[in-house]
């Protein structure tokens, strides 16, 4: 067993920086297991310095083309090892990680994917709700949320079976973000077991977000659940119901806000429910229009996948 850590960057040296040394210390609590640390750093003129203590294994790549889903294709590319832990270039991980991953790749053989608890860096609070579940749990197409960018690992086994990752999708790319949610669809729909474990330990900070960067990632994550709704016809209904019982929920707060004001005028200023509710449909709409109905993109692309 091999296990690699992908970190893709733009412009982040000490928190990379940061995110290095934590992966180098899980190694030096876990230094039987052999690993390796593939960056890859986007449009950048000059090579960046950042401190390691492991030259023999950490490997710095640079490349021209923008793209978070398309710098963890190239590395995923370049690796040698036959498991990929992917990572933002803001997060970290637990030190006992390496240790847990592979004891967990063991009890769970045959199972390829799996993602962990995502803690927030700053406060040591859980990320969102859903990581102050303390069980392992099999993760159902509804459970997406529980499978975040940078809190997966993939097994080269399923990466080869189900392909690369979408380079229409992720931060850079046509569709900003939810590159993550479209593997986590794809292999559901492929019958791939994914499994939540507790245990595993990430750390990412909780931003503050602007309205046009929720409108951005809601864009994305409509075109994903279209996407996946064409490509998976037997669960229709399941995309159907997470997108419908997402824009129903942010209208009801709508209506709060408008209505009740008070807390749902606060919560509107962090949520900014309406640009959720205005880039899910926008999303949606262009995936259709551009990606499905355009025959130029059918003729360049074969099919939707």
């Amino acid at each position: 067993m091999k296990i690699s850590f992908i970190i893709a960057s733009v412009d982040r040296n000490k928190q990379l920086g940061e995110c290095i040394r934590s992966i180098e210390k899980a190694h030096e609590y876990s230094r039987d297991i052999p690993i390796e640390i593939l960056v890859v750093i986007q449009k950048v003129k000059q090579k960046i310095e950042i401190p390691i203590h492991y030259p023999d294994f950490t490997f710095f790549f640079y490349i021209d083309k923008i793209g978070l889903s398309v710098a963890r294709n190239f590395a995923i590319a370049k690796s040698s090892a036959n498991y990929f832990v992917f990572l933002d270039d803001d997060a970290a991980v637990k030190e006992d990680f390496i240790y847990v991953l592979a004891k967990k790749i063991k009890e769970y053989s045959g199972i390829n994917a799996f993602c962990g608890r995502l803690t927030d860096i700053s406060r040591n609070i859980p990320f969102s709700v859903l990581f102050g579940d303390g069980d392992p749990k099999k993760l159902r197409r509804w459970n997406y949320q529980y499978f975040m960018g940078s809190g997966h690992v993939l097994g080269k086994e399923v990466i080869e079976k189900i392909g690369l990752y979408d380079e229409r999708f992720g931060v850079g790319a046509k569709y900003y973000g939810s590159e993550e949610s479209d593997i986590f669809f794809r292999l559901k729909a492929d019958k791939e077991q994914v499994i939540y474990l507790p245990e595993l330990n990430f750390y990412h900070p909780v931003i503050s977000a602007s309205s046009d960067y929720v409108y951005k990632y809601s864009y994305g994550f409509g075109a994903v659940l279209v996407k996946n709704c064409i490509n998976d016809k037997a669960y229709f209904f399941v995309y159907c119901f997470i997108f419908l019982g997402r824009t129903v929920k942010v209208f009801i707060r709508i209506l709060q806000k408008l209505i009740l004001k008070g807390m749902y005028e606060e919560k509107d200023k962090k949520y900014h429910y309406s640009s959720v509710l205005r880039g899910m449909f926008k999303g949606l709409n262009d995936f259709v229009v551009k990606e499905f109905l355009s025959p130029k993109t059918a003729k360049a692309q074969g099919s939707i996948s």
